[in-house]
């Protein structure tokens, strides 16, 4: 198992992490105003505290964060799903650009395109997998007998 404070570490060396001794110390490494940070922080702690959060009504609460060292690591948004890829008829044939099966040619996953619509929910990737899958591996079977 890796310990995680050596996990940690790497992302400071890297960059990827800031960290700071107090919430004002870590504010100040992040650009943001430090009594803001720690009235936050504060606040926060006192949710954990009572069980009850009334600015946005959470029923879960992890740990108090109220142990120095403090971390922060910049999320963003990544693309995780194209919503495009191999256009594909409904036996997973691939098809060119003029909308023809290319022989020999099956797709299946995510890598398909026009599957979702204008959306993907998270656990859909798996129905792609199974059964696209499935037709593929069936139809590239059947095309070589």
């Amino acid at each position: 198992m890796v310990d995680a404070s050596s996990v940690i570490q790497g992302y400071i060396t890297r960059g990827l992490m800031l960290s700071g001794d107090t919430y004002e110390a870590l504010a100040e490494a992040l650009e943001i105003p430090a009594d803001a940070f720690a009235a936050t922080m504060e606040k926060w702690n006192g949710y954990v505290a009572e069980k009850n959060d009334p600015d946005f009504g959470r029923t879960s609460f992890a740990s108090p964060l109220d142990t120095a060292p403090f971390y922060a690591v910049k999320v963003t948004a990544g693309i995780h799903h194209t919503m495009g890829g191999l256009k594909i008829d409904t036996e997973t044939h691939v098809l060119n650009a003029n909308g023809e099966i290319i022989p020999g040619l099956f797709a299946a996953g995510e890598v398909t395109g026009g599957v979702h619509g204008a959306n993907r929910l998270g656990g859909n990737a798996v129905a792609d997998i199974i059964v696209f899958g499935r037709i593929a591996g069936e139809q590239a079977a059947a095309s070589i007998k």
